[in-house]
């Protein structure tokens, strides 16, 4: 039987909710049905980002929408799913119970269209805040509870503000599985990065449309994801091995070890070898144990 539970990889309690880092390890395909009893805000993280839809059976089982990269499943209300497989990951804010009293009051019967609307969130600074928040829960040299606590409070006015509007299903046009797929496996490739161009073509589209419908899916850019998933392998690189940082950088298509070192820095507020003696240090604590 294979087991669909998710491993916390990173949790920080504060008093007004907890952040956290999740990793699922899924087959191919994949049909969930959950009835959340929290009320929190979900990230996909790229690359480990799926493609996946959802209805909402106890009210419309018919009516089924996309389901983005930035989502809120009400609690008390069951969503099926079916999603692309494999590792996902994301970052979630999970609201203590006054402020998801606070936050579920304002709007004590959501129709159908509001519910949707959730499932695929537009704000921009609600996912600068969850980006902020995984920088921080991933930074294990001198991570703040305060910082966290900080970025939850500011989390739950954007929340507010969102479920204030009048949210709509997302009807935008996006990459199909298999485009998406196609591209996945371009960026896997050892050696420098493609062109938007060539990925275009790999999607049988052009840049523009490629531009747009990656846009939609994912929450990011071309050159955004890109970057991500080049430091997303840094990391595992950099925690798996004594590799070198220039070997490092190499394998993940920068041309020069100071742009990687930028870049990483950019992303994570490390540079590769302080996240390198970081990781080992963590590994080393997790192998003796607690109290040892």
């Amino acid at each position: 039987m294979i087991d669909y539970a998710p491993r916390i990889l990173t949790c920080v309690k504060t008093p007004l909710g907890r952040a956290e880092t999740v990793e699922w390890h899924w087959p191919d395909m994949l049909d969930f049905t959950r009835r959340e009893s929290d009320l929190m805000i979900e990230m996909s993280v790229p690359p480990t980002s799926a493609n996946a839809s959802a209805c909402f059976p106890e009210i419309d089982e018919q009516r089924r929408c996309f389901m983005g990269t930035l989502f809120v499943r009400w609690p008390g209300v069951l969503v099926a799913g079916r999603s692309e497989g494999g590792r996902i990951r994301v970052v979630r804010c999970v609201f203590g119970p006054e402020q998801t009293a606070h936050l579920m009051a304002l709007r004590p019967k959501p129709n159908l269209a509001f519910l949707q609307g959730l499932l695929a969130i537009g704000s921009e600074t609600l996912r600068l805040l969850l980006g902020l928040m995984q920088r921080e829960l991933e930074n294990t040299t001198d991570r703040r509870e305060d910082a966290v606590a900080a970025l939850i409070g500011l989390a739950a006015i954007e929340l507010e503000r969102v479920i204030g509007q009048q949210v709509r299903p997302s009807v935008s046009g996006r990459l199909a599985p298999w485009q998406f797929r196609r591209i996945r496996e371009r960026l896997a490739r050892p050696g420098l990065l493609p062109s938007v161009a060539e990925l275009a073509a790999l999607c049988g589209i052009s840049p523009r449309h490629l531009q747009r419908q990656f846009l939609a899916l994912t929450g990011k850019t071309v050159a955004d994801y890109m970057e991500t998933t080049r430091i997303e392998k840094a990391k595992a690189l950099l925690e798996q091995g004594d590799l070198p940082v220039k070997a490092v950088a190499q394998a993940c298509g920068f041309s020069h070890p100071n742009s990687f070192t930028r870049a990483f820095r950019r992303s994570t507020g490390q540079t590769p070898r302080a996240f390198r003696q970081s990781a080992g240090g963590a590994r080393v604590q997790a192998i003796a144990g607690p109290g040892r």
